[in-house]
């Protein structure tokens, strides 16, 4: 009798149907055995590339991902709104001379809904299921599922100090600043439906660190991240120099195009400024180094 163990890998190979010996000179026979141990080994090697209770493999998306959610984790697709109702009805409830009849109802909805795309999903799922942090909130509790959701890609693991968010407390309220993105986003809509794990003791707010174009200049909304001072970095290397982006001289000038509304202040961080061009390119909202200074060009 085998004990079931862990520790001992599941069956790689079935075990294959074969024909009686008075059959094996029938090709057509043979052609059909040999066809069904294919499919069953095809069954045998999802099932073990495809265990349905961990859900970041990338083999498990779609359907099947919403079939394991909700049914072995009870956490439903969430959806991704934006919206506001608001409903009014009855005597008096409308100033007289409008445009709504007497006594009458109205409904008003603005806003957008979605359903949450797999990677959200799966983000969202770990947020609620991960027990590495232990199950008393704290800052550093935070701070790792913040980081984990918003790094961890199809609800990967992902280390806290290799890039920790900024959370800022004050009273009740912890601020979450981040580099604007869809995951981010994403985050703020979950959690401003409580749809994922969080006191409800507390209030949580945002702030969400992206670029804007001043007059052909590059500004950022706050440093998040960014080196603060040019000291030690290296040539190409971008920092946030007051509220602009400023290139440490010696970058090659050479690479391709970077364009405003489409680099994020994250990727710029990782990419650099040393292939922007030193001139400007006349090619409308393409970045370009003007003397360490990042700028956006009009166009032609």
């Amino acid at each position: 009798m085998q004990i079931e163990s862990f520790s001992t890998a599941p069956l790689q190979q079935i075990i294959p149907s074969y024909l009686y010996a008075q059959y094996s000179d029938d090709e057509d026979l043979q052609a059909f055995v040999a066809t069904y141990n294919s499919l069953s080994q095809g069954y045998l090697d999802w099932f073990n590339n495809t265990p349905l209770g961990l859900y970041t493999s990338p083999n498990i998306s779609g359907p099947l991902l919403d079939w394991i959610g909700q049914g072995i984790y009870n956490i439903p697709r969430p959806v991704l709104s934006t919206q506001t109702s608001f409903t009014r009805a009855g005597y008096n409830e409308f100033p007289y001379n409008e445009l709504e009849p007497y006594n009458g109802l109205a409904h008003s909805t603005s806003g957008t809904a979605q359903i949450a795309s797999d990677d959200i999903y799966k983000r969202m799922m770990t947020w609620n299921l991960y027990r590495g942090d232990g199950q008393m909130f704290t800052i550093g509790w935070l701070k790792n599922r913040v980081n984990r959701f918003l790094n961890g890609a199809g609800g990967t693991d992902y280390t806290v100090q290799e890039n920790p968010p900024s959370i800022t407390v004050s009273g009740n309220t912890f601020t979450i600043a981040s580099f604007d993105n869809t995951v981010f986003s994403a985050l703020q809509e979950l959690l401003n439906a409580r749809l994922i794990a969080f006191p409800f003791q507390y209030d949580v707010a945002f702030n969400s660190v992206g670029f804007f174009n001043d007059g052909g200049v590059l500004w950022m909304t706050a440093p998040l991240n960014y080196p603060t001072d040019p000291g030690g970095l290296s040539a190409g290397d971008v920092w946030y120099n007051g509220g602009t982006v400023a290139v440490v001289p010696g970058g090659s000038g050479v690479g391709a195009p970077v364009y405003f509304g489409v680099v994020t202040a994250a990727g710029l961080l990782a990419l650099g400024g040393g292939g922007l061009p030193t001139s400007d390119p006349n090619n409308t909202n393409q970045l370009w180094n003007n003397s360490g200074l990042i700028s956006i060009s009009a166009g032609p």
